[in-house]
């Protein structure tokens, strides 16, 4: 084989290897846009997700103050009703 041919060979081989690595290359990068694109949907569900959940803790939290709580407990008991002051009328 003459040294030209060998050249030509070697050139056409480097060639088409470039060009499958380039492609390689290129639907590699295209698989990981849409591994991007789905973990981004993925993070705006759960902000959102953790949003909703931090307004109900929020709206428990304040249900739950020790006054409210105390007197729902208190309410749940039997035979355990608010007393009422006897109001006297006084004569003037």
């Amino acid at each position: 084989m003459s040294e030209v041919l060998q050249a030509n060979t070697f050139f056409f081989i480097a060639s088409v290897g470039v060009v499958m690595f380039t492609m390689l290359v290129c639907i590699l990068l295209y698989q990981l846009i849409r591994i991007a694109r789905l973990v981004r949907q993925i993070v705006e569900r759960v902000e959102a997700g953790s949003e909703v959940l931090a307004d109900d803790l929020d709206s428990l939290r304040d249900s739950l103050n020790p006054a409210k709580f105390i007197s729902f407990i208190m309410s749940l008991v039997p035979g355990s009703k608010p007393r009422r002051r006897k109001t006297t009328k006084r004569s003037k």
